[in-house]
């Protein structure tokens, strides 16, 4: 799996799907209402109509919505706004990425990393969705006698965040404990556990859309490597 972070709009995002959220009851979140202005309301008559209440975990794929880039729109519910947290936000990303990597979509750009949740930064909510997302695709099937027949696996994830100044904080908060200079590939064989996070995430506002990004591939679960790192908030053992 490859990630990268990048500041962009998602009206613009040519690619195979991009990822909006929804709060409870039918309020969509700040990148789905700027593809519903350029698609001439679609996403909020669908709404309307009682397709998506916006419930935490759910999710709505659309396909051809006009006068966007991209293949399909992923709705994802997040359950009501002032209740809105580090549970929702993980149960959020984890039933995008489920849904993403069962619908044959080969990469996604995904807005979720741009929701405020209550005193957690930019880099938490980028190094979570990273290993949110590891959790889900992640298949240990070497053993298993009959393999079962693979569909095309999501293979790219872009996570996008609000504004462009934030692309190098991100850079220090999620390496600066471990590695010097900018986010780069990585080839180890574990994800990296969250550590600390500072508050101060900031709203969207529709001027902050820029085209710097980084890119990054963490590392994938596997007993060959030899780190030990504290398992995320929340996390099992694996």
């Amino acid at each position: 799996m490859e990630f990268s972070i990048k500041s962009g709009s998602p009206e613009k995002q040519r690619t195979a799907c991009v990822v909006v959220g929804v709060f409870e009851p039918r309020k969509l979140a700040l990148a789905g209402e700027l593809i519903d202005q350029i698609s001439n309301h679609y996403l909020s008559d669908i709404i309307r109509r009682g397709d998506m209440e916006g419930k935490s975990g759910t999710t709505l794929m659309l396909h051809n919505v006009p006068n966007t880039l991209c293949d399909r729109v992923l709705l994802v519910g997040l359950g009501k706004e002032r209740e809105f947290k580090d549970k929702e936000y993980r149960d959020a990303v984890r039933a995008a990425i489920k849904t993403l990597n069962e619908s044959g979509s080969l990469e996604a750009s995904v807005f979720l990393t741009e929701l405020p949740v209550k005193r957690r930064d930019t880099a938490w909510k980028v190094e979570q969705a990273v290993l949110m997302s590891m959790e889900v695709v992640y298949r240990f099937d070497q053993l298993k006698s009959k393999q079962e027949e693979k569909r095309r696996p999501l293979r790219r994830i872009v996570l996008n965040v609000s504004r462009r100044a934030e692309l190098s904080a991100i850079n220090g908060s999620l390496h600066g404990r471990e590695h010097s200079g900018p986010i780069r590939r990585r080839t180890c064989s574990r994800p990296r556990a969250p550590t600390g996070s500072a508050p101060g995430s900031a709203r969207r506002s529709r001027s902050d859309y820029g085209g710097a990004r980084r890119s990054c591939r963490p590392c994938a679960p596997s007993s060959s490597c030899g780190a030990s790192r504290p398992l995320p908030a929340g996390g099992a053992a694996t």
